[in-house]
């Protein structure tokens, strides 16, 4: 049996006396958690977890503040408590991220407009440099400002002249004075490659027509040179002569498309080499790339009727055959209309008509001599 001291009775005594709704109210069950007032919050871990325990046992509406009692004041709060921070307001959230995509949009203009610069300075310089560098090769084509002897054009007349007439090495002895004492002359040293060729110095001319080459002079006809001395190698050299020249004029068209020189000269290989069909469409191609006139009958045919242009009527000769060459067959024409006999001329235009190529008879008949002439009805129409 428990004993009890005095003060104890006593107490228990006071405590008898009181209703039992009030000592109830005084007395905590035991083992029962500390249960913070509304005012107050747990500071540590330990009671948080306790709340939230007893929170969830009560239901949401227990840790929330009773609608009748007056809401707690954050100044009234004590300091160490922790607060709950209240979220930013969205239209913050929006503004910011409106200020972000506007710095974006003016990086990105910056960055366009900077490259719009750049690309503009490129393009100046890019077409500055072209200019200069077009100028710089015009100049050098034509050969601006380059001086030369007052007798060089005739001393190079008179050096093609002997070429012409079969006087090689006279010719190549001329070319190799006017080139070394005037190198700046375009073609100069592809003229002596070809007088070296023709007086059978094939070291000197292949030399040349590289160098010729080189300088940027007459390419397709310097290969085509080439090309000419491979073929004349004895086949016992090392490889296939003709192998090599057709693949020098090959180089040669591509080098100038629009020569005919270079077709002639492949169809002619192609023809030694029994491939036909080939050598008919390079001469195809040759054909397609001539002037519209025949050089040699226009030449000969202007210089036979510019001679016979400034001779007296009385000198005029009158046993012309106008069956031996186009230019005899003009010459005849215009001097029976010298001397009023358009009857003549008419049938010699007519001939001529018929078997010359129109675009070269055209050319001719035209020709300044002639043309005094077109007004006479009786030739009119061999003159459209």
């Amino acid at each position: 049996m428990k004993t009890t001291s005095p003060e104890e009775d006593g107490a228990d005594g006071e405590e008898a006396g009181k209703p039992a709704s009030k000592l109830a109210s005084r007395v905590q069950p035991t083992g029962m958690p500390f249960e913070a007032r509304a005012q107050s919050r747990p500071r540590t871990g330990s009671g948080d977890h306790e709340l939230s325990e007893k929170q969830e046992a009560d239901g949401p509406d227990a840790a929330s503040t009773p609608p009748d009692s007056p809401l707690p004041d954050k100044a009234s709060e004590p300091s160490g408590m922790s607060v709950v921070p209240r979220a930013k307001p969205v239209f913050r959230l929006r503004s910011w991220v409106r200020k972000t995509l506007q710095r974006r949009v003016k990086l990105k203009r910056a960055l366009v407009v900077f490259a719009g610069v750049l690309v503009l300075v490129a393009w100046m310089f890019y077409s500055l440099g072209s200019a200069m560098q077009q100028s710089q090769m015009i100049s050098e084509i034509a050969k601006q400002g380059v001086e030369i002897p007052a007798d060089f054009q005739a001393q190079l007349d008179a050096a093609l002249k002997s070429l012409r007439d079969g006087k090689a090495d006279k010719a190549l002895g001329q070319l190799i004075v006017l080139e070394r004492e005037n190198s700046s002359v375009s073609s100069l040293t592809y003229l002596v490659a070809l007088a070296a060729m023709q007086s059978g110095d094939s070291d000197k001319a292949l030399t040349k027509a590289n160098e010729s080459i080189a300088k940027r002079e007459r390419v397709s006809d310097s290969l085509a040179l080439k090309a000419v001395l491979e073929t004349q190698k004895n086949s016992s050299s090392f490889g296939d002569p003709r192998v090599r020249a057709e693949s020098y004029l090959r180089q040669a068209m591509l080098a100038d498309e629009a020569s005919s020189s270079p077709c002639i000269e492949l169809a002619s290989l192609m023809r030694y080499r029994g491939r036909h069909e080939e050598a008919k469409q390079f001469l195809e191609a040759a054909r397609s790339r001539l002037n519209p006139v025949d050089s040699h009958a226009v030449v000969d045919t202007s210089l036979a009727l510019l001679n016979l242009q400034f001779l007296p009527d009385g000198e005029l000769p009158a046993d012309i055959n106008p069956d031996k060459d186009v230019a005899s067959l003009f010459s005849a024409a215009y001097v029976a209309m010298r001397k009023g006999d358009f009857a003549r001329a008419a049938d010699i235009l007519r001939k001529g008509r018929d078997r010359l190529p129109p675009d070269l008879y055209y050319y001719l008949v035209n020709d300044p001599a002639m043309r005094k002439f077109v007004s006479r009805p009786e030739v009119a129409e061999f003159f459209q």
